[in-house]
């Protein structure tokens, strides 16, 4: 039953809210990660091309961090100065240029720099989109709103199955350019175009959106006032007070291990070819079931989470189930089908993970502090994201086996449930008094 409060119903007024920025945010978030997803397939035509192994394929994608984990804290804290509208425009207009840039590759040391060029540019995107929504949803419509912007993971999964391999097979010699090259071609120019639309599509903040009525706009800001409330216990609000919080550090080491999910994106296609995908495009329609299934899921998780104020247990259990099938792939080997349907159940249950651990933070944190500690959080937790697809690269070049690197992604993963369950103090969610 919608609340109306002074002739206002509050329901609809989060329902304008989320027409009005979710659907472009996650349309943002689909392309943001579509190169992540795309390099995984277009490996499959460049490596022999350019003569590779699957150890330097996997440093190719790790070096995309080391730009990514430099400029992310200090791309969040010119966003608070800013704004979201100016900060995405930058942002998306030179990662796109820079994917594009791609399609020119003639050996690995072009791709080393252009992927730390690409890390450097998306860095700010990701932290500054949850910093943004943070400033617009409360705690208690976080996890629905934070899942409709991460459900872009999974769809690129699925967008990027659906194209990569049409794409690299249609496309492949038309007018003498190689498939893997168009492909970085179409994942640029919408980044750019998006960006360019950034600036007349989101707002920096509830009190300066035009969209919304006076009345509309208190509805927000008494929420977020409600939510300082009942607060247990005082919020960072400095970059100072963040730097010295244990729950931020705590929560960084979380997230490496939630950053090893970028083995998902990179790998499942080689694993997928490994069991008897028959060619690219069968691996990629393939995980476009997969994809389709996750987000689905992780949808239905989060809005349950919210629903009953829960965060602890939802953590609790997609973690272990995540951890399970990714241990048992070894099981299905030479089982196309079998490990179609393992590669569901980890992708889904592993990215539910990641979508509730991110309506954690703004809960401790706030102002700047926020900006500081969502960055700092994604930052420094992307040394996982940096490690994991080298960690796969390097024990299927060592060992032949690429089942060596999902387990010690399951492992790392689990340990990360483990503490964010047990480490950091859950309180079951109400919704503010009136």
């Amino acid at each position: 039953m919608s609340t109306t409060i002074a002739g206002v119903d509050r329901d609809a007024v989060y329902r304008k809210i989320s027409w009005r920025l979710l659907p472009f945010v996650l349309a943002c978030y689909v392309i943001n990660y579509l190169d992540r997803v795309s390099i995984g397939y277009a490996k499959l035509q460049f490596m022999p091309e350019m003569h590779m192994n699957e150890a330097v394929f996997g440093m190719i994608t790790s070096v995309f961090f080391f730009g990514y984990i430099a400029f992310e804290v200090p791309s969040n804290l010119v966003l608070m100065r800013i704004g979201a509208p100016a900060t995405l425009t930058r942002v998306m207009v030179l990662w796109g240029a820079v994917i594009v840039s791609m399609m020119f590759a003639q050996n690995e040391y072009w791709l080393y720099v252009q992927r730390f060029l690409l890390g450097s540019f998306e860095a700010g995107f990701f932290p500054g989109v949850l910093l943004n929504l943070s400033f617009w949803f409360p705690n208690h419509r976080r996890g629905r709103a934070t899942s409709l912007f991460l459900v872009g993971i999974p769809l690129s999964g699925l967008v990027g199955g659906a194209i990569s391999g049409a794409i690299m097979e249609g496309m492949d010699g038309m007018l003498g350019i190689r498939g893997w090259r168009w492909l970085f071609l179409v994942d640029g120019l919408p980044a750019i175009l998006l960006g360019l639309a950034a600036m007349f599509v989101l707002t920096d903040k509830p009190a300066n959106a035009r969209f919304l009525t006076d009345e509309e706009k208190q509805v927000v800001i008494d929420d977020m006032e409600a939510d300082r409330r009942a607060r247990t216990t005082a919020a960072s609000t400095t970059v100072k007070e963040t730097l010295r919080n244990p729950k931020v550090w705590l929560m960084v080491v979380v997230y490496f291990t939630m950053a090893f999910l970028n083995t998902n994106q990179v790998w499942f296609p080689t694993l997928l070819r490994g069991v008897g995908a028959k060619s690219v495009t069968e691996a990629g329609n393939i995980l476009v079931g997969v994809w389709i299934f996750a987000a689905a899921f992780v949808l239905l998780v989060c809005r349950n989470s919210d629903r009953v104020g829960e965060r602890k247990w939802h953590l609790l259990v997609t973690g272990t189930l995540a951890t399970v099938a990714y241990l048992s792939l070894p099981l299905a080997a030479g089982n196309l089908w079998a490990t179609a349907v393992l590669i569901a159940i980890a992708a889904a249950t592993s990215y539910a993970v990641f979508m509730v651990f991110w309506t954690i933070p703004p809960v401790f944190l706030e102002a700047r502090g926020a900006a500081m500690g969502i960055a700092m959080i994604s930052a420094l937790g992307q040394f996982g994201g940096l490690s994991g697809p080298a960690v796969v690269g390097w024990a299927f070049h060592e060992t032949g086996s690429i089942y060596v690197g999902f387990t010690i992604a399951a492992v790392t993963i689990f340990l990360g449930t483990l503490l964010v369950v047990f480490g950091i103090p859950h309180t079951r969610l109400r919704k503010p008094a009136r």
